[in-house]
Formats: C-alpha cells, sequence, structure tokens
C-alpha cells in the first residue's frame, strides 16, 4: 500500500552494518559483525530460517555492546521485525518494529521519508495483529508527517486509504473512516483517473463503509463500479475479485434482490480455484438473535448444525448436530442459518447442491 521497497530488499538496505572491527570471537563487536556479515550471505542464499536465527542472535547481542538505544540496536530490531514478518509472524513482529520506532523517537531520528517509511509498517503491523486503534493512531502520525514532507498527492492517498482503512475496525470511528477513504480516494481519481486499480481500492472501503451504514444501493453500486476496474486489471478468480462479489453478495441481500445475489454468489463459485469444503466460511451471513429468556438468566452456548447448500448457494434443511443449551438456542441459531448465502459447489462445469455442510453459531454474552 504504501511507497515502499519491501521486505527483502528492504532488510539489506536498511539494516546499517555494525562498524567493522578487527579480532576474534572474544570481541564482542567483531563477533557481531562477523553474525552481520553471515546474515547478508545467508538472505542472499534464501536461507529465511537461518536468517531469522541470526536476526534473533544480532538483536540479543546487540544491547550489551553498543546500548539498548543506540541506533545499532534499532537496526537491529528493525531487522528481526521483518524477518518475522516475511514469515508471517505478525504478531512476533509487532514489538520489534515498536522498539525501533520507540529508540528512533528517543533518538530524535530526522523526520525524513525514511522516518515516514518507518511509522508505515508499525502502523500495518498493528493492523496485521488487528489492533486497529494503535493502527489508526500510528497511521494518523504517518500522514501528518507525509502532508509536512509535501509528497505527491497520490503519496498522500496511500496513507489517507491506510488511516481510513483502519479507522474502520474501530468501534465508533466509521465516520472518520469515511472522511479520510473519502479523501484518498478524490487523489487517486485526480492523478490516475477512475478506471485505475488504487481509486478502485478506495471506492471498495467506501462501499464497505455504506454497508455498515445499511446503505445497502449506494454499497452495490460501488462494488459493480470498482468489479468492473478489478475485472479488466486482474486475472479470473484472482482474490481481490472474488471479495468484491461476495461484498455484492451481502449488499444485495441487504436490498432484497435476492437474485442479484445469487449471480454473484455462483460467480465466486465458478471462478475461484478450490472447490467447496464442508467448512468453508458462508459469503454472507447474519447474526442470530439472542433469545431473550437466555438472556434474561445469563445463558450461553452454541449450536453445531448441518444443512444443504443449493446450486443457488441457500441454505436449506438445516438439522442440529450437538452444542450447548440447545433447546435455548436452537430456534435462533436456524433462523440466521437460513439467510446465509454460499458459493455452491461446481462439478463438471455444473452447480450442484451440497450435502452435510457444516456452521457453528455461538451465543455469548456482552462483557
Amino acid at each position: 500500500m504504501y511507497h515502499f521497497i519491501k521486505i527483502l530488499m528492504c532488510i539489506i538496505v536498511m539494516m546499517a552494518p555494525v562498524a567493522s572491527v578487527a579480532g576474534d570471537d572474544s570481541d564482542p563487536k567483531a563477533h557481531i559483525t562477523q553474525l552481520y556479515k553471515t546474515y547478508i550471505t545467508t538472505l542472499k542464499a534464501g536461507d529465511e530460517e537461518k536468517a531469522l536465527g541470526l536476526a534473533q542472535e544480532m538483536y540479543s547481542l546487540s544491547p550489551p555492546v553498543f546500548g539498548a538505544y543506540s541506533k545499532s540496536h534499532a537496526t537491529m530490531a528493525f531487522n528481526l521485525a521483518q524477518m518475522l514478518e516475511k514469515r508471517r509472524e505478525y504478531l512476533a513482529a509487532l514489538p520489534y518494529y515498536q522498539e525501533h520506532v520507540d529508540i528512533l523517537e528517543k533518538l530524535k531520528a530526522p523526520e525524513d521519508e525514511t522516518y515516514l517509511y518507518k511509522l508505515g509498517l508499525l502502523a500495518q503491523a498493528y493492523r496485521n495483529a488487528r489492533e486497529e486503534e494503535k493502527a489508526a493512531k500510528w497511521s494518523m502520525k504517518a500522514l501528518v508527517l507525509a502532508r509536512d514532507l509535501q509528497l505527491p498527492k497520490e503519496v498522500i492517498g496511500d496513507y489517507e486509504l491506510e488511516l481510513g482503512s483502519s479507522y474502520y475496525g474501530v468501534h465508533g470511528e466509521v465516520r472518520s473512516a469515511r472522511r479520510y477513504l473519502k479523501k484518498a480516494h478524490d487523489h487517486y481519481l485526480e492523478v490516475y483517473g477512475e478506471d485505475h486499480v488504487k481509486t478502485a481500492q478506495a471506492l471498495f472501503w467506501l462501499a464497505k463503509v455504506d454497508a455498515s451504514f445499511r446503505k445497502h444501493r449506494q454499497a452495490a453500486e460501488k462494488l459493480e463500479a470498482v468489479l468492473q476496474v478489478y475485472e479488466k486489471n486482474f486475472p479470473k478468480g484472482h482474490d481481490m475479485t472474488l471479495q468484491v462479489h461476495a461484498f455484492l453478495v451481502g449488499a444485495y441481500e441487504g436490498k432484497g434482490d435476492k437474485d442479484k445475489a445469487t449471480e454473484h454468489c455462483i460467480a465466486v463459485a465458478t471462478e475461484r480455484p478450490t472447490d467447496f469444503d464442508r467448512e468453508i466460511d458462508p459469503l454472507y451471513k447474519i447474526a442470530p438473535t439472542y433469545p431473550l429468556s437466555a438472556a434474561r438468566s445469563g445463558k450461553e452456548g452454541f449450536v453445531i448444525a448441518e444443512f444443504v447448500v443449493t446450486a443457488s448457494g441457500q441454505v436449506e434443511n438445516i438439522k442440529t448436530l450437538e452444542g450447548e443449551n440447545i433447546r435455548d438456542f436452537e430456534k435462533a441459531a436456524h433462523e440466521a442459518l437460513s439467510k446465509f448465502r454460499y458459493a455452491p459447489s461446481i462439478q463438471n462445469g455444473q452447480r450442484v447442491r451440497t450435502e452435510g455442510v457444516l456452521h457453528r453459531v455461538t451465543f455469548k454474552m456482552a462483557q
């Protein structure tokens, strides 16, 4: 999303080697220098497992040698965070990104584009960890700096999009999300035009905001426009295109247009690379109504149901397999499941019914 050089190249470029010191392994600086050289060689060879181990070792050794708030240790923390992120270990990477930025702030590092890059990575790390409030906090810092640096409009748009999408996940901040997403969309529209993927991406998020306010007609209109752009730019069955189809199912169900919802259920079924699975997520689902009697008595529970997904992606023949406090929750669970929509199975090029689909509906009191 950001104008970043990602992961591997970034590790090599951003990893400032410690000062070279002659000597043997009894000299800690010389030892870390040798580890760094081995680390670079290992990265170039593509051995991620060994490179991660070396990054961890350098991180552990650097505080007593260079200081816990030194540029060298900040670099070790950044390096380790990048390696963990490359392995999709987002939660593990997060504290090292945070430590890196904390050290830069303590050292009063220049607030230039390199510093902006680090803020963006930290914000994205929080988003990957689904800590949206902190993601929004650091995205805002990044956006303010990007504006102060007077970067091009399309780059400002990148940071506005990140901030808006972070706010979207924060309770009570959907209007803030819409404001920044609209700014991003306006910047992309001015720079790239309406047929560009980035413009469509911002419009997709604006459609999600519309849907959250139950503005299903506006959401559907935006999503159809996004779909046209994605279908021109991505191969058939691309994840981003399938995601738009899935949201269109929800938008049309919200409008009460089941035929159009079915059209997009079928589109997912025919375009996706993998076949239907018994525990696949629905394209569209609603939360069950908590039974009043259970709420009054403080009861919680769950229902695991089995059902049929028809050739049009609708749910039929719902049966309870097991659960907790079934008598209290079965009716509400079945009513919710009956409104779910799925992508139907395809066999020999034809849509077919799928037997034995499973879904668990959980009823839990708010804390």
